[in-house]
């Protein structure tokens, strides 16, 4: 008798999974990256609203947190519950924007910011299980060099997004610049004597 081959592993559609190539592991990445920025950047806008708008600071802080967990498991790969979390990030990215007006106030960088990184997320990740599930050749999965590359380009990316965004924060505004903790101003907050003028 010949021995029968093991069943090839099979993806939750029931369709044998298949090796995640170099473009659907890099929009995965982004993706993932992408709603890591957000998670940061709606939990300091919510923290900003926890003293005088409770409510809203407790909902962003939660939309937050629940877009850093998925973002790290995205990480690893695959991402959880794609469809779901493709409209989560449609709606993350409004939801925090209209925040602002919900709480008297107009729009800043940071609401600004998580529409930008909620839609760039929403976009990669559908681009991702687009490529992912359409009918192609096997592809090799990229080595650890292309995979770190991937991930080092998005992070960058994300960062020049996240961090003016985090920076407009409530906690952002407050925060001291590294290398100014006890400085005074010139001569040590002591002015000078205005100089009298001879006669």
């Amino acid at each position: 008798m010949t021995a029968r081959r093991p069943a090839a592993p099979r993806a939750a559609g029931g369709a044998p999974a298949r090796a995640e190539g170099a473009l659907a592991l890099t929009a995965r990445a982004w993706a993932a990256t992408a709603a890591l920025g957000l998670g940061l950047v709606a939990c300091g806008t919510g923290a900003g609203h926890l003293a005088h708008h409770l409510p809203v600071g407790v909902a962003l802080t939660g939309l937050g947190l629940a877009a850093l967990g998925w973002s790290l498991a995205a990480l690893r790969g695959p991402a959880p519950a794609p469809r779901a979390a493709l409209g989560a990030l449609l709606a993350a990215g409004p939801l925090v924007l209209l925040s602002a007006p919900a709480t008297g106030r107009a729009p800043t960088l940071a609401e600004g910011a998580a529409l930008v990184l909620a839609l760039a997320g929403a976009v990669l990740l559908g681009l991702a299980e687009r490529v992912a599930s359409a009918p192609r050749r096997p592809e090799r999965r990229p080595g650890p060099l292309g995979q770190l590359a991937a991930l080092a380009t998005g992070s960058v990316l994300v960062a020049l997004v996240t961090i003016p965004g985090l920076a407009a924060t409530e906690a952002g505004e407050h925060a001291v610049p590294h290398g100014r903790h006890g400085q005074q101003g010139p001569h040590d907050g002591h002015s000078l004597p205005a100089e009298q003028p001879h006669h």
